[in-house]
């Protein structure tokens, strides 16, 4: 009998100590772009960061494809999760997520090619040629080929790993075009005496935090304020020094992300649910 009083009195002090909204679980994920050391490394801190501020636990998993990524988000497996704006903009759409913060800089793709290039001066010359992008669903991949609507007159799409290695295949003559960021664009070729810009795309808002509807909207409210502070950019530090250059994060907005899951169409796994 006291023994079981003892097991009694310790429930009873757990939950006096622990409410019961505060002892939920939530899954943060992200991409798997990086080598799962090194996507602990950048990403982990950030839970770490949340549980302690939030008085929730935050545990982070990193997927182990695209696949796995792609359906566990359908799934609505994940509660916060940074990644592109196509997703982003698709899980505000049909899942009920919110944007908290995002990185600061627009998003702009650029369609490269040689500098000395012959006969090729806009997208539509692209149609047959091989085009070097990261496999779908890459964002970039998928901006560019959303400007083709018949399957039978696109380009011919080889899968490069990296933005200089899409870069190099172009100056190298493997591709005829390449589809990277703009920034890295300058980057690689500041004076474009290898490549010239054959289209530019529109700015998009760029990758961003969002959190899902097992979130409350005052959890929701926290997780942003926190993520925004000192403290919150302190611990997002190695996703800056990636993504960033090392700037802060900012506020944002769903409305901001509104039509871009559009480029989703074209992306395998998402095919059936982005209509």
């Amino acid at each position: 009998m006291l023994k079981m009083n003892f097991k009694r009195i310790s429930v009873l002090l757990l939950v006096l100590i622990y409410p019961l909204e505060a002892l939920s679980d939530y899954l943060f994920t992200a991409p798997p772009r990086e080598s799962p050391e090194r996507g602990a490394e950048i990403y982990k801190p950030i839970a770490d960061f949340l549980t302690k501020s939030t008085g929730e636990r935050f545990i982070y998993k990193q997927p182990s494809s695209w696949a796995e990524y792609s359906q566990a988000m359908q799934n609505k497996e994940y509660d916060l999760v940074f990644d592109g704006p196509h997703f982003v903009s698709w899980r505000i759409e049909y899942i009920q997520h919110d944007v908290l913060a995002k990185l600061p800089q627009l998003h702009i793709w650029r369609v490269i090619v040689r500098a000395d290039a012959p006969g090729i001066n806009n997208l539509d010359d692209l149609v047959g040629k091989k085009v070097c992008a990261p496999k779908s669903p890459n964002f970039g991949m998928l901006t560019m080929m959303s400007h083709y609507t018949n399957p039978e007159k696109e380009p011919i799409h080889i899968i490069t790993k990296g933005w200089k290695g899409a870069f190099n295949a172009v100056v190298e003559g493997k591709c005829v075009a390449a589809v990277i960021p703009k920034t890295n664009h300058r980057k690689f070729d500041p004076d474009l005496k290898k490549t010239k810009a054959l289209h530019t795309h529109l700015p998009y808002p760029n990758q961003a935090f969002t959190a899902g509807a097992g979130i409350t909207p005052n959890l929701k409210s926290k997780i942003a304020k926190e993520l925004l502070s000192p403290e919150g950019q302190s611990a997002l530090s190695h996703l800056r020094d990636r993504f960033t250059r090392g700037a802060l994060l900012v506020s944002a907005d769903n409305e901001e992300y509104e039509g871009i899951s559009m480029v989703l169409k074209r992306a395998d796994n998402f095919r059936s649910a982005a209509k």
